[in-house]
């Protein structure tokens, strides 16, 4: 148990460094996590109604509609008619949304870059390797704690007749 301690005191004495590194200063990160995970799986996935997001984020439509009401008002999201049926309402990133998006994963990539520049070749399989067992592991709780399976968490497109 005393290597948990010890990992744990180093995370905690680093941490600023680790997820505040100075190259984010700059960036508007003055979201709550589902806000920002909402703009991301809008960036991922483009134009998305309020169900879709609601189901993705395992929220219900109230949640969801103060979530994207917040993000609507800040100017980072908007809200436009779908192009195959104009009675839908679809949520899309406006030019803000998309530029912090763009920086986010521009920082995002240049980070994982250092790591990746300061690694040899096997310690990048290890790490990969950890990385994807650590979010198996957390999958799995999250799936057996939501009582979900990962095929519910896949986006769904209903067609409307």
């Amino acid at each position: 148990m005393n290597q948990y301690n010890h990992l744990v005191d180093l995370i905690f004495d680093n941490i600023k460094k680790i997820f505040y590194p100075e190259e984010w200063i700059d960036l508007d990160l003055s979201f709550s996590k589902t806000e920002f995970f909402s703009m991301i799986i809008i960036d991922r996935y483009g134009d998305m109604t309020m169900s879709q997001i609601a189901g993705y984020i395992q929220v219900s439509m109230s949640t969801a509609t103060g979530i994207i009401d917040r993000l609507v008002k800040k100017g980072y999201l908007k809200r436009d008619r779908s192009e195959s049926d104009r009675r839908i309402v679809v949520i899309c990133l406006t030019d803000k949304g998309q530029h912090l998006m763009h920086e986010f994963k521009s920082r995002l990539s240049d980070y994982i870059q250092r790591i990746d520049d300061v690694l040899s070749e096997e310690e990048k399989q290890l790490m990969y390797g950890i990385f994807i067992k650590i979010i198996n592991l957390f999958g799995t709780q999250e799936s057996e704690h939501s009582g979900l399976d990962n095929k519910q968490n896949q986006i769904k497109q209903i067609d409307i007749e």
